[in-house]
């Protein structure tokens, strides 16, 4: 079962009565790096075109800064058109990735629902500024809830959501649905992380430590054999293209202080709040994920109190750009 096709879990109303959200402008954000020029993949330039930042305060934060936030996503005009009883789709990255992540699945989804693809607090192409210039800033999981939470008060507050969270992005979509339950409807998880808690003795290293770690993450070998992993068809899809797309956002001012600012926080631990999520949840896994073991999908399907689980075949960790259709 492929994921444009889950529809039923996002939407309820006829595709006719929906407007086609724009994908393209004549130039890409001038926010997004100058490296944007070497990709070639057309969803990836329509992305990077369409994506735009807007302020969003985070209230949990000291200061309560305002962040420039990046998103792909409907127009105020575009967002009224549709009926105020139906959903909006919020698309929640992976660790370390970005909005690009969604870049094929993305304008499916668009064409028949309000859809968001975000980049939270410390990752993608929201800004970094904050950090590089107080590098002893964290950014906890609770910090992220509470910048969507934000971000879905000044963008469509009288909605209900359906969140979709790939990888370490299921995480987040599930804290936030046990955090903010009246904001979600139903969940959407793709080969999603939420069994293992933390991320070990880094989160207590010394900055020089974790500042040469950042910059491995960056590296290109490391990117390229992560891109590996991520696909069951390799030759199609693990492409240098891809590993450029999936790097891009690396290349923004202070992104190796945001990710050192996550890492101090030790990251999600929500193992034990799986089991809270009263919503009803579609996990979706690739039968030939490198990266999660499979049998986490079981897990999920035995944890959560409301799951269906579909396997998605000859397919790895990101359904979402081997098979969005």
């Amino acid at each position: 079962m492929r994921l444009a096709r889950q529809g039923k879990l996002c939407t309820r109303i006829s595709a006719n009565t929906r407007p086609r959200q724009a994908t393209r402008a004549n130039a890409a954000a001038p926010f997004i790096p100058a490296q944007v020029s070497e990709i070639v993949e057309p969803a990836a330039q329509a992305m990077a075109k369409a994506m735009k930042r807007v302020p969003i305060t985070i209230p949990t934060m000291p200061g309560q800064p305002a962040l420039e936030t990046a998103f792909v996503g409907p127009t105020a005009s575009e967002l009224a058109s549709y009926p105020p009883d139906v959903p909006a789709v919020v698309l929640l990255h992976g660790f370390d990735s970005s909005c690009m992540e969604f870049r094929r699945l993305y304008p499916k989804l668009a064409a028949s629902a309000p859809t968001y693809a975000l980049d939270l607090v410390g990752w993608g192409f929201t800004d970094y500024s904050l950090f590089k210039s107080e590098p002893g800033r964290v950014i906890r999981p609770e910090d992220k809830a509470a910048h969507l939470r934000a971000f879905l008060q000044a963008q469509c507050a009288r909605r209900r959501v359906v969140l979709v969270g790939a990888s370490l992005g299921g995480a987040m979509a599930l804290d936030f649905a046990v955090t903010y339950p009246e904001v979600v409807e139903k969940l959407v998880l793709i080969d999603a992380q939420g069994f293992i808690d933390g991320i070990g003795p880094m989160a207590t290293a010394p900055r020089p430590l974790l500042w040469l770690g950042v910059k491995l993450l960056q590296s290109v070998p490391l990117r390229q054999a992560a891109n590996k992993m991520a696909y069951f068809d390799k030759g199609r899809y693990a492409t240098e293209d891809a590993m450029r797309i999936g790097r891009l956002h690396t290349h923004l001012p202070g992104w190796e202080d945001a990710n050192i600012a996550w890492m101090r926080s030790g990251g999600y631990a929500i193992s034990s709040k799986i089991g809270q999520v009263k919503q009803e949840v579609l996990v979706m896994w690739g039968r030939n994920d490198e990266i999660l073991e499979p049998s986490y999908a079981a897990r999920f399907e035995q944890t959560l109190p409301n799951c269906r689980l579909r396997w998605v075949e000859q397919c790895g960790h990101c359904a979402h750009l081997e098979q969005p259709e």
